[in-house]
């Protein structure tokens, strides 16, 4: 038994914090949660914390690309696209040592114990997911899509499968499947790495190729995530059966009513977009974007709450999950505890593991100390102290 004693804990449902807080487990999972000090800790069994720390569920990126996080810092005078396109150039074993160092420092500096990956590296995320689970590495839980698809020319097409017609798109579908992928990710629109060249008003696949795509995934059990930015790709993902839009830029309001009477989930990846966009294109266009693009994905994602979406926490390659859940507190007006969950209870919902993403008994000790009273300043997001995983602290 082990328990860890800090002046705080934020539960991860966006509303429920222990002072102090008794958090205790054994092995994987987590035996107990209260602000009492338990009858059977001593100084030997217990790791005691500043004052100033708080303790967190381990955090969950719902979107990402794990291999590509260096373009988040990109090389001086390149824009986000040429350093994009000179680190995809490389042997995907080049890539999956990325990801393998980019995942450490998810665990070790992020608090991070949980990604959805979602591709453009072949099959090495579910490379990297295997040696995880079988313990000959060191990394955070990963869930992968395996390879995106897109239409032909379509977004990120050199690295996705490209297909065009109902049925190719359900085989890229159930190939993904045979390769082990947990979710299936389909790009939908235009996007912003080669902006003006391409278009992210642009819709991608027809509603007849998405309804194909989403039913083979079920059928398998699989849920799909879609890459759309306008306003009619998000809607043919919507009556499609779509489960998760991923960024959702455009969206209007009587769209919004639609996505709550479906489930639909809502993952903005606010930092994302913006840190490919700044890298990106040349300032010129910043106003443009600004007014086409990300004013109308705030007023999207106000409406959004408005209407119960759930809406997850995900950085894309050029974000960070501690901006991206400031960026999300401040849009949608709220409190630290309340943007946290976002990152721990809301993103387990929709990442549909409920052994994750709370501090609660039975659920997997899974849990990181930040140096900072979270529940005032979400500064603090930036000093880990410690993450474990299963109950084992990663550094």
């Amino acid at each position: 038994m082990t328990y860890l004693h800090a002046g705080r804990a934020i539960i991860g449902d966006g509303k429920t914090v222990l002072t102090p807080a008794w958090i205790g487990f054994d092995g994987k999972y987590i035996t107990y949660v209260d602000s009492r000090q338990p009858a059977d800790a001593t100084p030997e069994n217990t790791r005691e914390f500043d004052k100033a720390v708080t303790l967190t569920p381990g955090l969950l990126n719902i979107h990402d690309h794990i291999s590509r996080k260096s373009l988040r810092f990109p090389t001086p005078g390149k824009t986000f696209g040429e350093c994009a396109t000179k680190l995809m150039s490389n042997d995907l074993p080049y890539l999956i040592l990325h990801s393998y160092v980019n995942m450490l420092s998810y665990l070790k500096e992020e608090g991070i114990t949980y990604v959805r990956d979602q591709g453009l590296t072949g099959y090495t995320c579910i490379n990297l997911r295997q040696a995880i689970d079988e313990g000959l590495v060191m990394g955070p839980y990963i869930s992968s899509c395996g390879m995106s698809i897109s239409i032909t020319g379509g977004h990120c097409y050199r690295q996705s499968i490209e297909c065009d017609g109902p049925d190719a798109v359900r085989r890229a579908v159930r190939i993904q499947c045979s390769k082990g992928a947990d979710v299936i990710k389909f790009m939908g629109s235009g996007g912003l790495e080669h902006f003006p060249q391409e278009d992210p008003s642009i819709p991608q696949f027809t509603l007849e190729e998405l309804r194909a795509g989403a039913d083979a995934a079920h059928d398998l059990g699989r849920d799909c995530a879609i890459h759309a930015y306008s306003n009619e790709g998000i809607r043919r993902a919507v009556l499609a059966g779509i489960d998760h839009i991923e960024h959702g830029c455009m969206m209007t309001e009587d769209l919004i009513e639609e996505m709550a009477k479906r489930g639909t989930r809502l993952n903005p990846t606010m930092t994302g977009i913006r840190g490919a966009a700044k890298a990106g294109p040349n300032a010129k266009y910043w106003d443009m974007l600004q007014e086409r693009v990300f004013s109308r994905q705030e007023q999207g994602m106000r409406w959004a709450k408005a209407a119960g979406i759930l809406i997850g926490a995900g950085t894309d390659t050029a974000g960070t999950l501690r901006d991206e859940i400031a960026m999300i507190a401040d849009t949608l007006g709220e409190g630290p505890v309340e943007a946290i969950g976002r990152a721990t209870g809301t993103n387990a919902i929709i990442a549909k593991r409920g052994d994750m993403g709370l501090l609660e008994v039975g659920r997997l000790a899974n849990i990181a100390a930040f140096d900072g009273d979270l529940t005032k300043s979400l500064d603090g997001l930036a000093f880990v102290v410690q993450t474990w995983k299963d109950g084992t602290p990663c550094k």
